[in-house]
This record gives C-alpha cells, sequence and structure tokens, in this order.
C-alpha cells in the first residue's frame, strides 16, 4: 500500500556517485504508474520582457499577526493561505483573518512552516514544535508524536494526489499518512541520505523527492540507482524543490542553483547572475521561468539568463522564504521580516534609476526628434532615453545643481534647459548659459516652446513673455495687452496658429497681433492654467491648477471637476490617446476619461463623469505627477504615454493595456444574524421575530482588489440588484417570515463580472400567530365566538319578548277591568283598588293607566270659590267679543 516502505530512495549528493542507467532521472513512462500530485500551476501574467521591478509591486505588513511569510497556498476557493510565525491566514485581498491558538480550537502551535492542500480541499499545516494541523470546518485537528508522527518539528510537507501527506520532520526522517490512518515512517536506516528533511516533491509521474541536509533522494520505480561519471550538486544542503515542463527538477541549495533531468545535473550561482546562493525557496510556472528566492533576493531564470528584484528595488527584506503563482498570474513573495509581497502586471511600468535615470524625482520630460525622450530632474540631471533605457547626458553638478523646469529639443537639434535660476541652450557636447546680458530676467524659466515657424518662446514665473531674437530674449506682448507681470505655465500653438499662453492670471491668445485674455469673468473655472491640449476635433482643453478641466469650444468655456467624478481638479498634463480618451496627470495619479463621456455630461445625457484611475496598486511607484513642462509626452510612432513622477517615470500603454479576464472566484463568508454567526453548513432556518440579517462577502481577485465592485440581491424580498461599490457587507432590517435566497455578484479590476457568483438560501420560520394554522384556527375560534354570541343574543331578544307579550297582557287586563267594573265612594269620590285601598280617583287612573292629570277650575266651580276672578274674566271675554264684532 506504501511504496515508501518497500522501495528505496536513489541518492544525489555533492560529490559524484557511482554509474547508473542513462535515463535513471526520466519521469515515468506514459502508462506507467500513477501520476502524483504537484501544485497546480496558472499561466504567469507577468511580461517576460519587462525587468522585475517594472512590475506592480504590493507590499502587505500591517494586519498580519507577525512579518515572516514562511508559506503560502492558493486554496480550492481561491483564498490565499498564509503561515506565519504566529499563526495561520486566510487573506481575501484585502482583508487578514488570523487562526491561531487564541481562537482556534485544535491549534497545537501557532509557528506555521509549512501549508498543502489536499486533495479533497482539506487544508494541512506544518508546524515548528506542534505536529501537523488539518484545518476543518471552525477548528482544526492536530497530529502529534502521540498519534504516531515522527517528529513534532514539520519543515515541509507535500500532497500525493490520493488522498496521502507526505511530511518532511526536521531530525526524524519522512513520514507519510493516507486518508487518516497510521503514519509510516523513513530514515536513514532506510536510505536516506540525512533525516533532516528541508524539502518534498511529488512530481506529476508520481515521483517523491526529498531534499535533506546531505543531499536529494527520490522514490522512483522502487529502486536504488548510482550516477557515475556526473557531476554533483552545489551544495548537500537541498533548501528547495521545485518541478518544470518536461519532468525537470529543480533543486536549491546552499550554494547554488541545480537543473536536474536525465543523467545531467547542471549548477548556476552568482558567477552565473543568480543574486545569491543561499537558496530558500523554489516556484516554477507553466511558462518555465524559474523562480529563485534566496537570503539576498528574487531572482528569476528565463532564457538562460537570470534578472533580480532585491531591496534595492523596493523588496522590504531580501530573505525570500516562500514563492506562489496564483490564479490571477500574479506572484506572491514572502519574506523573512518583510510581510508578505506581490508582483503583478500592473497597467502601469516605472522607470527608475535602475533603468538608467540619474535620479528617481523627475520633473519634466521632453520629446528628442530621433524618438527619444529627455528626462530633467531635482537635481539638475539630464537624462537621455534610447533603446529601452536611460543614460546620463548633463550631470547636475554641471549645471548647479539645480531643478530642471522645463526641456525643449528644438528643430536643429539643440536641448533648451530651464531652471530656478538660468536658461541653457546643449549643443555640441556644450552647455550655453543665457544671462542678463543676453536678456534673461532674474527670475525662474518655467516654460520653452518653439513655434511651427522656429521661433523660440520662454515663459518666466513672474516676469511674462519673451521671445528670443538674434541671440537675445526680447519680453513680448504687455503692449498687445498680455497681462504685466504674468507667472507662464505653458505656451501651446494651435492648429490655426494662434498662440495659447497659460497663465496664473488667467488663458490669453494672440490673434491678429493682439491678445485677448480669458478669467473666470469669462467663464473659466480657475485662472490657474497649467496645461492646454487641442483634440483632433479642434476643441481646446485646458487643465488648471485647482479648477478641474475647461472646454473651450465654440467660444465659450464648460468646467469638469472633482465634484462630477474628475480625480483632481489640478492637472499637470493633457494627452490624448487614439481611442479618444483624454489622459491626464495630477498629484493623486494618472486618470482617463473618454472625451463623448465629456461632451454627454455637458449635454445633459449623463450625471456623472466615469474616469479611470492609476496609482500604487496600477504599477506606479508613486501616484503623485510632477507638473514641469512639459509634464507627459507620447513618444512619436509609439501608443505610449510618459508621466514624471516624484519616483520615476511611469508609462501607460493604452492600446496594449493589460486586461484581468479571470472572473474573481465569490464566497460568502458569514452570515449573522443579530450579532450571532449562523452556520451555512445547511440552509439556515432562522427563528421567528428576527431584526438584523448579515452577509458578509468577498470577491477572491488580488489584482487590485480594493477596485472589485459588486452586486447583491435578496431573493424573495428584493426585485433588483443593489449597487454595492466597494462594500462588503450587506444588512437588511424587518425581513418579513419566508424563505429566501442572497445572491452576491463581483467584478474585478477591469469589470469582469463573475454572474454567477455566490448565495445562500436560508428560511426566516413565521411566529405561532404568524402560520396558516394559527389564522384558520383564529378564524374557526371568531366564528365559533360569533356564532355563540349571535345564539345568546336570540335567545335573550325572545326573552325579552315573551316578558313583554306578558306584560302587554296584564296591562290589558288592567284596561278591561278598568273600563268594566270601578268601586267608588258615592260621598267622595275615592276608588277602591284590587287590594282593598282606597285612592283618589285621579291617583288610580294614574297607577292603571298612561293618563296623566293637570288640575284647574270649571266655570261653576270659579264662580262659586272665586266669584271675583270669575267676573273679571267675563268681562274680559265680552270685551274681546265686541272688539271683534266692531
Amino acid at each position: 500500500m506504501f511504496r515508501l516502505l518497500a522501495a528505496a530512495f536513489l541518492i544525489i549528493t555533492s560529490a559524484a556517485c557511482s554509474s547508473s542507467p542513462e535515463e535513471r532521472f526520466s519521469p515515468l513512462a506514459e502508462g506507467e504508474g500513477t501520476a502524483g500530485q504537484m501544485d497546480i500551476e496558472f499561466p504567469l501574467n507577468l511580461d517576460p520582457r519587462k525587468e522585475l521591478d517594472q512590475y506592480s509591486h504590493a507590499n502587505w505588513q500591517e494586519g498580519l499577526p507577525q512579518n515572516s511569510v514562511q508559506a503560502i497556498v492558493q486554496c480550492q476557493k481561491g483564498y490565499l493561505w498564509l503561515g506565519t510565525q504566529e499563526g495561520m491566514v486566510r487573506f481575501d485581498g484585502i482583508r487578514f483573518n488570523v487562526f491561531n491558538r487564541s481562537n482556534t480550537p485544535g491549534f497545537t502551535n501557532n509557528d506555521i512552516s509549512a501549508l498543502v492542500e489536499g486533495d479533497e480541499g482539506q487544508l494541512w499545516a506544518g508546524t515548528y514544535g506542534g505536529g501537523i494541523i488539518r484545518l476543518k470546518d471552525k477548528g482544526a485537528v492536530a497530529y502529534t508524536t502521540d498519534d504516531g508522527l515522527s517528529s513534532n518539528t514539520v519543515i515541509s510537507l507535500a500532497s500525493d494526489g490520493h488522498g496521502g501527506i507526505w511530511i518532511g520532520t526536521y531530525n526524524s526522517g519522512v513520514d507519510y499518512l493516507a486518508g487518516g490512518a497510521r503514519f509510516l515512517s523513513y530514515t536513514t536506516a532506510q536510505g536516506l541520505p540525512s533525516d533532516r528533511i528541508r524539502s518534498l516533491l511529488v512530481d506529476m509521474a508520481g515521483n517523491v523527492w526529498a531534499g535533506t541536509s546531505a543531499g536529494l533522494a527520490v522514490l522512483q520505480r522502487g529502486e536504488l540507482d548510482s550516477f557515475a561519471g556526473v557531476s554533483g550538486l552545489a551544495g548537500d544542503d537541498v533548501t528547495a524543490l521545485a518541478e518544470g515542463p518536461a519532468g525537470v527538477i529543480w533543486a536549491g541549495t546552499n550554494s547554488g542553483l541545480n537543473r536536474v533531468y536525465k543523467n545531467r545535473i547542471e549548477t548556476y550561482t552568482t558567477a552565473d547572475g543568480l543574486c545569491n546562493n543561499s537558496i530558500q525557496s523554489l516556484h516554477v510556472d507553466r511558462e518555465g521561468n524559474v523562480w529563485i528566492g534566496t537570503i539576498g533576493g528574487l531572482s528569476r531564470f528565463r532564457d538562460g539568463r537570470f534578472s533580480s528584484f532585491t531591496s534595492q528595488h523596493g523588496l522590504p527584506s531580501d530573505n525570500v522564504v516562500s514563492l506562489l503563482v496564483d490564479r490571477d498570474g500574479s506572484l506572491w513573495i514572502g519574506t523573512h521580516g518583510g510581510g508578505l509581497n506581490q508582483l503583478s502586471e500592473g497597467k502601469v511600468s516605472t522607470f527608475t534609476t535602475s533603468h538608467g535615470l540619474s535620479n528617481n524625482l523627475i520633473y519634466t520630460i521632453a520629446p528628442a526628434r530621433d524618438g527619444g525622450m529627455w528626462a530633467g530632474s531635482y537635481s539638475g540631471d539630464i537624462d537621455r532615453y534610447e533603446n529601452g533605457r536611460f543614460h546620463q547626458v548633463l550631470s547636475g553638478s554641471l549645471l548647479g545643481t539645480i531643478q530642471i523646469r522645463t526641456l525643449l529639443e528644438d528643430r536643429s537639434g539643440s536641448l533648451w534647459i530651464g531652471t530656478d535660476e538660468s536658461l541653457y541652450r546643449y549643443a555640441g557636447g556644450q552647455p550655453t548659459t543665457f544671462s542678463t546680458e543676453e536678456g534673461l530676467p532674474d527670475s525662474p524659466v518655467r516654460v520653452v516652446s518653439e513655434d511651427r515657424e522656429g521661433t523660440i518662446w520662454v515663459g518666466t514665473d513672474g516676469d511674462g513673455l519673451y521671445r528670443l531674437q538674434d541671440g537675445i530674449l526680447v519680453p513680448f506682448g504687455e503692449d498687445l495687452g498680455f497681462p504685466t507681470n504674468s507667472a507662464v505655465r505653458t505656451i501651446y500653438q494651435d492648429r490655426d496658429g494662434d498662440l495659447w499662453i497659460g497663465t496664473y492670471s488667467g488663458l490669453s491668445v494672440l490673434q491678429d497681433g493682439r491678445f485677448t485674455t480669458y478669467t473666470t469673468s469669462d467663464g473659466l473655472s480657475h485662472n490657474f492654467i497649467r496645461t492646454l491640449h487641442e483634440s483632433n476635433n479642434g476643441t481646446l482643453w485646458i487643465g488648471t491648477y485647482g479648477g478641474g478641466l475647461n472646454r473651450y469650444k465654440d467660444g465659450g468655456f464648460n468646467s469638469y471637476t472633482s465634484r462630477d467624478g474628475l480625480v483632481s481638479d489640478s492637472i499637470y498634463q493633457i494627452l490624448e490617446d487614439d481611442a479618444g480618451s483624454l489622459w491626464m496627470s495630477c498629484n493623486l495619479g494618472i486618470f482617463a476619461v473618454a472625451i463623448q463621456d465629456l461632451d454627454d455630461f455637458t449635454a445633459g445625457r449623463r450625471t456623472r463623469i466615469e474616469c479611470m484611475a492609476f496609482r500604487e496598486s496600477d504599477g506606479m511607484k508613486s501616484r503623485e505627477c510632477n507638473g514641469g513642462h512639459p509634464a507627459g509626452l507620447e513618444l512619436p510612432g509609439d501608443s505610449t504615454l510618459w508621466f514624471p513622477t516624484l519616483r520615476g517615470i511611469a508609462v501607460v500603454d493604452p492600446i496594449n493595456m493589460p486586461i484581468n479576464i479571470t472572473p474573481p472566484p465569490v464566497v460568502v463568508e458569514s452570515f449573522i444574524v443579530d450579532n450571532e454567526e449562523i452556520s451555512l453548513s445547511s440552509v439556515p432556518v432562522l427563528p421567528p421575530r428576527r431584526k438584523r440579517l448579515e452577509f458578509h462577502y468577498t470577491a477572491l481577485s488580488f489584482i487590485s482588489s480594493e477596485k472589485a465592485r459588486y452586486r447583491y440581491m435578496l431573493e424573495g424580498f428584493e426585485t433588483d440588484w443593489v449597487e454595492a461599490g466597494g462594500n462588503r457587507i450587506a444588512q437588511y432590517t424587518r425581513v418579513p417570515p419566508g424563505d429566501y435566497r442572497f445572491r452576491v455578484i463581483a467584478a474585478n479590476s477591469d469589470k469582469v463580472w463573475n454572474e454567477t457568483g455566490a448565495f445562500v438560501d436560508f428560511r426566516l420560520r413565521h411566529a405561532f400567530y404568524e402560520t396558516i394554522w394559527f389564522l384558520l384556527t383564529s378564524i374557526l375560534t371568531l366564528l365559533a365566538l360569533t356564532y355563540m354570541i349571535y345564539r345568546r343574543r336570540i335567545h335573550s331578544l325572545r326573552r325579552r319578548e315573551l316578558f313583554l307579550q306578558e306584560k302587554v297582557k296584564k296591562a290589558l287586563a288592567e284596561v278591561r277591568v278598568l273600563s268594566g267594573m270601578l268601586p267608588i265612594c258615592s260621598h267622595c269620590k275615592k276608588v277602591r283598588d284590587d287590594k282593598g285601598y282606597w285612592s283618589q280617583i285621579e291617583h288610580y287612573i294614574r297607577d292603571h293607566s298612561e293618563a296623566v292629570f293637570s288640575h284647574g277650575l270649571c266655570p261653576d266651580c270659579m264662580q262659586k270659590h272665586y266669584p271675583e276672578y270669575a267676573e273679571r274674566i267675563k268681562r274680559r271675554h265680552d270685551s274681546q267679543d265686541s272688539s271683534n264684532t266692531s
């Protein structure tokens, strides 16, 4: 079952060995044996024509628990996993999640020395002193000497492609673990050159290679072969192993690099260009480039040539201990003490002192007549670009180590150099100085320009505009309407031959022998003019310092600022590409915008300007550009655009710009309900009345990760996508009970979308009073209560009816008696009731009927008892009768 017990290792050391068959190094022939697993190789997305320091370099230290990245692996989901001395780290391009003894059950030791992913996606870690660890769900399972491991100090791990893990220990040989079964061990007793294992490799043929402190061993066809007449390894301490195309094995030692193939071993050292002979890590990409991590930096071996990337080029530490090429084609570099580093094919390349510049702080660049370029630095150096590199033409010490403000090569081939102190013309290998005798004012020279007639124009900082006549600088324009004592920043001649002058007093144009000056009162957004560009359709674009971009068209101005979407309101240079986009430099980087978008914004067809911005993550060494004259150029016959910065010259190629076409894997990392994380191992069923739902998600794209964009939707609650921008958390409140699916999709930095994305299904249960059964029961109960109340009311009404009927009957009966026999006293006229009592007749009738009595006097009683009132009433009646008669 385990071939290691039955097989021997082929042993290679630095000494010559005994004879062996010629093909002993060959991999298994096609169809023989079983294929093992090597690291999955992804195509490298790095232009091999570039020097290593021209790639986009990113470094991460903040967020890591410790800055020694000893191992790197990318798992099937797409995360990067890092081994540090203070735990294992999961990285998504933005956030670091740390797993260690303090937060992960089962962790035995925080010092992670090796990482490998098994066939089923399980992550294995080797530790210094804690055995091996297998991550599982939210915890870890450890295997130590108590479980049969030979040593708890593990240096290297390799997967065999069949569920087995090979384990290289510090001083106890090689162990093999398959399917969680018992360990099998192999040591010097079985033929290893040393029990101190430094590196392991399972090649594509299934052969197991072990680098030890005393040589290289390989398990191959179960035979022990020897070598004779073959040069040995560069050193016996084999610290790193990697497999290249065609089964070539690369072995790194403490004394150089070795290429092992068939019956030959080739050795490479610093004498061949390797940056250091002490090798700690190796990686071979799909294109066959060999990446070598040493204690003296990183080297690349390609087409027989070494190139290096060290601390001199920006690598924080020269001690490179781990390497990986990810799915996006970026190279990851783990260093000792310098954190995690990435080299990627950025959209911007930068030329620095390593490419021949005298100084990285470049203020101005200017085209040369032969297609090359001139560069002027802050220290007064003048460099020339030709054949892909810069070389110094004039030392800053020759010009007085002063800042170069402007450069111009005129039609005669003379180079004009404007500085803070003087103006120079460089011709025939010697500079000529202009002073006050030649008319130069006592102010810095900011612009030198040549018009189509060959006239040299000089713009000063505070003394206005000058024209060169017969070798003398002559003030020009104040008598023609040019602003007095102006600070000139740019001079531009348009296609009609009109001369435009940008100053800190506005924009002036020389037409028909007179200057016209435009200011904010004429529609400019700002009077500080830094650069001018006429587009192919004749529109004049004006870059200001503080007022953004202006367009002059059809006699009117339109402005565009950061409030409208521009990256910055201070623009140093405007260039135009063949696709109709303007490229601008500023203090915040380089950005591009389509002219059509600007026209649409002006016409009201869009509400915001979309810019494509470039910064350090895109390859710039510094995003801060400089504003000399010129502050950028397009090389003749080339599509590249060049911009001077604080750290070299940045170059973009709009036509051949690299595009990341890989859709990013999308992962929903966690589901949090009312501050409690919910397991996603099955479909969550949530209790009722949950108030707050949170979904944490990410896109695993590692090229300009901060530019990833997201959309999400809670199906069943929403019908449209929510544009989340760069936000990686979705929050919901007051979600009603029901079945839902949370979906999230993402785009990488080049807006390539993963339309499938990721999703989480869940159910939010109803409260008992929200269920259909509760509703049905409530309805039935309500109907029953209503029926009961109805029956009770009917019964009550019937009883009332009977009572009233009985009362009516009794009343009618009493009325018949009253109208019948009624005993009455013949003397006092009292009436006797049914109970034998005598009452006044009016009392009796009141109690036995509805009649009500009112009292008064009849005429006879009035005459009898009150004669005087009777006589008075009679006279009143007689008087009324006589009045009516008359």
